[in-house]
């Protein structure tokens, strides 16, 4: 009772309604239950019910109640480390939308991208259920095995992944030279608590190797921790540029402007890549260079979530997180529901139109899949033969996208090397503008 019983009753609902009358209806509902309803319930599990009630009401998908189970998950996400199949997800148009598939991950090597549109889990379908109730389907015990089916723009039937769920260990940050050039790549895959102090290693190496020219790599990166996006911009803006600012409800005067406040840790020339899977903390620093002119972003438009959540404890595992503020980037855009749109519009469209009606019946019958099994090499020969496959079955595809099908697929069994040019058309021009020294 002690939750309810705290509310600062100078609150109010209105000028009209005061929420002391809407606490007297909870309070003579809860007694009700008490005295009269058919069984005993446990108090524990009304309160919890009631607070889920409240958090839902809000209609936000970022705004919820954190039980102890689902605390500890987000304990054990700021970490970057949970047992899971490694998806973000979110609500978008009252569907459950993937932000991302996090890199080595179950999710990333089954071949689910952001996009997907999750229609059932383990063959239930999950319509009407909320973001917490669907997150709890999906995780479960290390080595269980779950079941997504997904709805794909282009691909004319539901796909079907069965995952292992397996402990997540995310490696924030990557980093190197790309090879035959003078440019270096940085690999950010979500902005955890150890990302800032990984990401001056990598400045620091590359400085110390006069690397001059830099294209940082935010696709498919979900976003994280605010903290750390706004660290992370310090390293490459002047001391006192405007990184982002937050303002809360309106009249409420919670408005809030983060500033670099160090000296540019990298000078050099700057290209972030961005695309639908780049989301939250990631779109902070994306906004940070672009409007401050600090580099050029290339790709495709990023997701658009552009609220602030913050933890609210209620005891020591037992919480909420709560939307309390939009973020705006420094030109005073607030790109929720909207995405930034990249200098340069590159998309990576790997599936021609022509061919997404072979492509569906493909990933139907898992014809990679199964050849892959008996070929686990992307070699010139298997190549060749994989062609003749499509070609004996009817279904002869561009080998753009013949290609990108089977090396995907053998990837999954690889380890995934830091990039790979063959396919990648938006890190190869961002080479070719750093090179031109656009």
């Amino acid at each position: 009772m002690g939750l309810f019983l705290g509310i600062n009753l100078s609150h109010t609902l209105s000028a009209d309604e005061p929420a002391h009358k809407y606490l007297d209806y909870f309070h003579r509902v809860y007694q009700l239950i008490q005295t009269d309803y058919v069984d005993m319930p446990e108090t524990k599990t009304i309160f919890y019910g009631a607070i889920n009630g409240m958090m839902e009401s809000l209609k936000d998908p970022f705004s919820r109640f954190l039980d102890e189970n689902a605390y500890r998950d987000l304990e054990e996400e700021t970490t970057g480390a949970y047992v899971g199949i490694g998806i973000e997800i979110t609500v978008k148009d009252n569907k459950i939308v993937v932000i991302s598939a996090i890199e080595d991950t179950p999710a990333m090597k089954a071949g689910i991208i952001a996009g997907d549109i999750i229609v059932s889990v383990d063959d239930k379908s999950i319509k009407d259920k909320n973001l917490a109730e669907i997150v709890k389907l999906i995780r479960g015990p290390a080595n269980s095995t779950v079941k997504l089916h997904v709805v794909r723009k282009g691909i004319l039937e539901p796909l079907e992944f069965e995952l292992v769920r397996v402990p997540v260990k995310v490696v924030s940050v990557s980093y190197g030279i790309i090879t035959g050039t003078d440019i270096g790549y940085l690999k950010i895959k979500i902005f955890s608590s150890n990302t800032g102090n990984d990401i001056e290693k990598a400045l620091k190496y590359f400085n110390s190797k006069k690397i001059d020219k830099l294209i940082v790599d935010l696709r498919w990166n979900p976003g994280g921790l605010l903290d750390r996006s706004i660290t992370v911009s310090d390293f490459f803006l002047d001391k006192g540029a405007l990184v982002v600012s937050t303002r809360g409800r309106e009249g409420s005067g919670n408005v809030s402007e983060f500033k670099s406040s160090n000296e540019s840790l990298y000078t050099g020339k700057l290209i972030v890549l961005i695309n639908k899977g780049s989301a939250s903390a990631s779109e902070i620093f994306a906004g940070a260079i672009k409007d401050n002119g600090r580099g050029k972003l290339l790709g495709e438009k990023s997701f658009g979530k552009g609220s602030v959540q913050k933890r609210f404890n209620l005891n020591e595992n037992v919480g909420i997180m709560l939307t309390i503020a939009k973020y705006y980037t420094p030109s005073g855009t607030s790109i929720h529901g909207k995405g930034i749109k990249p200098h340069y519009l590159v998309p990576m469209n790997l599936v021609e139109e022509k061919d997404k009606r072979k492509v569906t019946v493909i990933l139907r019958e898992k014809i990679v899949q199964n050849f892959v099994k008996t070929h686990p090499q992307y070699s010139k020969e298997n190549k060749r033969e994989f062609l003749a496959l499509l070609n004996e079955k009817n279904l002869t595809i561009s080998e753009k996208t013949a290609l990108y099908m089977l090396k995907s697929e053998v990837n999954k069994y690889t380890k995934r090397t830091l990039y790979d040019l063959e396919f990648d058309i938006q890190l190869n021009r961002a080479i070719e503008l750093l090179q031109k020294g656009s």
